[in-house]
Order: structure tokens, then C-alpha cells, then sequence
């Protein structure tokens, strides 16, 4: 939901609680970036640079990794390889300001930095989009993490983190109020995704305490749920909470399988929980060591698997009988890392990547993706998970426009592609000393080809 920041030399990897904490379980990629910020803190580059190019040969797409091989290598007065890492991240479609960062300041005079530091900070620029359209939820005060349209009333919700309440839209003035619609008698924790039933009779809820939201027990990871709501009236009808077994939960999206079953991706453990239809309780369905931040997550339209966006990971696929998860590897033009919604449409997905800038939607084919998935020699030798062995084709489909930032949740409905624009979360990171002003929330929508 935040931005990569670059400003440090090493940037290191804290998930839930810190990477030390459990450094024996994490991925091998986040292991060896820890590894290399203790040896550049203890002042052996040789090494710190050997466990950072181990870890470029077995996550290329990550742009922390390209950033830290830049300044290590600048340091080391390695010029090609400096550069070669900052190509790297051009070619990722990033912007980023290097012209300014003292990291740089040997390569500043060449020429070859300068056309690359040119490029980065232009980035890639705005992009039109076809059959764009977009209107405004309008004095906003909370963060606004996903919007829904009601299949048959065509009427709009919204979810809000801070105030801790799903709004609708009331159109009844001819202005487009938000009205809330859950009752603050049911005390709510943060609202996140939000998703009809097929069948409409049950309006899906994830929540969560977080510190962004207003009143009591705003502390993060304290307590999670699925909430089945009543359509008609917005009372709670039942919740359906992560276990109290010590760990910090919090389930902010899912994902309802054609028989019913909900799948829900948990932030702070690394598990993904499933309910069944008819189910009185949540059941962990995965947990895994390689997890680090599971966002969104979908189904493809056959049941057989489901994608999970891992923020600080890329994407996994995981098939629904065997539950063996494969990351999906990232083409040399594209990244997987910061990814926070994730849809699934006609061959392939849409992803909300809001972890990098700009931010944007991807368009990510997946319709040879099954006859490409292989073992790497990573995988092979227990050094890192079954990685897809030939990259999908990815593009761009929505970046650079107004309002384009702080983008959030968003809704598959009727060949279109709704999304949740200038949501808030950086409006309370940090929080601010007094309340923001009421401001528009704006909703996208796309075509989907």
C-alpha cells in the first residue's frame, strides 16, 4: 500500500516483525539481502556484493536488489555493472530521481549515466487508455481500499479503512452522497476488500484492526475477520475471525469460488485461509515460509488455480489439488514486486501494482502459462521455489493519469476494470497532526480486452 522508498544505501526487508526474527524460514532471496546489509554495516563490500549478485541471479525483477547492486558496485568502482543495474531498472518502466542521489556522484559526468538518469526520471509517462472513464466518491475523509457496484441496482460501495464502515452511494439528490451503510453498532474494525455472493444474498467483507483507523484497538495485526453481511440492511449477520494463536492476522482480500468456498490472503502470517460454503469457520488452506506479504488473490475461471500477489514476492500460483505454489518469473521489461490487487479476466489477470513508480495496472497473459512451468536449479538445489521458466507477456494498461496515485481494490464487472484512486493511506503515513480535508476519491474504469 506504500511506495519502495530508495533512500537508503541497503534497503532492508522487515516483514511482520523482522526479517531476523525468522531469518532460517524466509525466502532465499531475503535472506541473502539481509546478509549482505550485515556485511556492507561491518564494512566487507567483497561480500556484501557477492550476496547481493546471488540474489539478482534468483530474483532479477526485484528493483531493491538492482538498486543496492548500483550503489555497491558505484562504491566499488565498478562503472558497467553500476549501470547495468540502473538500465535494468529503466527498462522496468520505474522513475526515480538517481541525478540527486550522492550514491551516484563517481558515474555523474558520464554520459551513459546521464541518458539513463534521464530516462528515470521521466519515467515512462502518462498513458491513455482505452474507454477510460472515471467519477468521484466526494468528501472523503477515511482511506478508501475497494468499490463494488451492486450487479443489479447498479448501485456503488466503498470500503473505508479509517472510518472503519462500508458507504453507498446515494443518488437520490441527483449528487452522489456517500451514505454509510453498515451500522457503527456492529463496530467494525477497518473494512478492505468487499465482494457480493453470486447469488447477492451476502454482502463479503475482510476487516482488521490497523493504526490508521479512528477509535479503540487501532493497533495492526490485532484482530482479523470475514464478515458476512446483510445486503439489505448492512448488519453484520456473521463473523468469521483469524485464530487467536498468538500471530498478527490480517485478511485484506479474497477471493469466492464457484461452489462458494472464500479463500482470503492474510498480510502479517503467512497463510491463506479458506471457508467453505456453509463453513462455521475460517481453516488455514496454505501457510508457507516463502510467504512474506500475500495481498490480493484470485481464482482463474476453471477453479484450478489460484494467484496470490505477494508484495515483497511477485505472484505465486498455486493449484487448488496439490496446493504447490510456483512463482511466476517476471519478464526483463516487467516486475511482480508490489503488487496489491489482483483480478482475474479472460486469459490472464490484472494486477494493481501500487508498490512502485508510477503506479499502474498490469495486463499479464496467462494462456501459455501451463505448459511453461518448470523446476529451476534454485529450486533444485532447496535454494528458492519453483519458478515459471518462460515469463508471461505483460503490459501496461493504465498509468500516469490524474489521480493515478495511492491507488487501491478494485472490481471486475461487465468487461470493465473499476479502481479505487487517490484512496488515502498516504494521507496517514505518518499520521498527520490534525484531519486532512474531505477530499474527491476517484473511480476508474477501463475496458478490458
Amino acid at each position: 500500500m506504500t511506495d519502495f522508498q530508495f533512500s537508503r544505501f541497503l534497503l532492508l526487508l522487515v516483514v511482520s516483525g523482522g526479517l531476523a526474527a525468522g531469518l532460517s524460514a524466509a525466502p532465499r532471496h531475503a535472506i541473502l539481502l539481509h546478509e549482505a546489509a550485515a556485511a556492507a554495516k561491518a564494512g566487507d563490500q567483497t561480500t556484501a556484493l557477492t550476496k547481493l549478485e546471488e540474489a539478482d541471479r534468483l530474483r532479477p525483477d526485484y528493483p531493491r536488489i538492482q538498486i543496492n547492486l548500483a550503489r555497491l558496485n558505484t562504491a566499488l568502482g565498478h562503472t558497467d555493472a553500476a549501470l547495468a543495474a540502473l538500465q535494468r531498472l529503466a527498462d522496468m518502466g520505474l522513475q526515480m530521481n538517481i541525478a540527486a542521489d550522492p550514491a551516484y556522484a563517481a558515474l555523474k559526468d558520464l554520459s551513459a549515466f546521464q541518458a539513463i538518469a534521464d530516462r528515470l526520471a521521466a519515467g515512462p509517462g502518462p498513458l491513455a487508455m482505452r474507454d477510460e472513464a472515471a467519477f468521484g466518491f466526494t468528501d472523503v475523509t477515511g482511506i478508501i481500499e475497494s468499490c463494488l457496484i451492486d450487479p443489479e441496482t447498479l448501485t456503488w460501495y466503498c470500503s473505508d479503512v479509517r472510518n472503519r464502515c462500508i458507504w453507498v452511494r446515494d443518488i437520490s439528490s441527483g449528487v452522489g452522497l456517500l451514505k454509510k451503510f453498515t451500522h457503527d453498532e456492529d463496530a467494525l474494525d477497518g473494512v478492505f476488500k468487499i465482494a457480493f455472493s453470486a447469488d447477492r444474498k451476502t454482502l463479503w467483507a475482510t476487516t482488521a484492526t490497523v493504526g490508521v483507523m479512528t477509535g479503540p484497538d487501532a493497533e495492526d495485526g490485532k484482530r482479523s475477520a470475514l464478515v458476512a453481511i446483510d445486503p439489505a440492511t448492512g448488519r453484520v449477520r456473521q463473523r468469521y475471525p483469524a485464530p487467536a494463536d498468538g500471530r498478527k492476522h490480517l485478511l485484506g482480500d479474497f477471493a469466492i469460488a464457484a461452489d462458494g468456498a472464500i479463500y482470503a490472503s492474510d498480510s502479517m502470517s503467512p497463510a491463506i485461509w479458506r471457508l467453505s460454503a456453509g463453513g462455521t469457520a475460517l481453516e488455514p488452506w496454505l501457510e508457507s515460509d516463502e510467504f512474506l506479504s500475500l495481498q490480493g488473490i484470485a481464482l482463474d475461471s476453471a477453479g484450478h488455480h489460484l494467484y496470490v500477489a505477494d508484495y515483497a514476492n511477485g505472484i505465486w500460483r498455486i493449484a487448488t489439488d496439490t496446493k504447490k505454489p510456483a512463482l511466476l518469473a517476471a519478464p526483463a521489461n516487467a516486475t511482480f514486486f508490489g503488487i496489491d490487487g489482483l483480478y482475474s479476466v479472460p486469459g490472464g489477470l490484472l494486477a494493481v501494482q501500487n508498490g512502485v513508480n508510477p503506479q499502474r495496472v498490469l495486463r499479464i497473459d496467462l494462456s501459455d502459462v501451463g505448459s511453461s512451468l518448470g523446476t529451476t536449479s534454485a529450486e533444485r538445489s532447496g535454494q528458492g521455489p519453483t519458478l515459471q521458466m518462460k515469463p508471461p507477456p505483460v503490459r501496461t494498461v493504465a498509468q500516469g493519469r490524474p489521480a493515478m496515485t495511492d491507488l487501491a481494490l478494485g472490481q471486475v464487472f461487465n468487461g470493465r476494470f473499476h479502481f479505487v484512486g487517490n484512496s488515502g493511506w498516504a494521507l496517514f503515513d505518518p499520521p498527520p497532526a490534525t484531519p486532512p480535508a474531505p477530499r474527491t476519491v476517484t473511480i476508474y474504469s477501463i475496458g478490458i480486452d
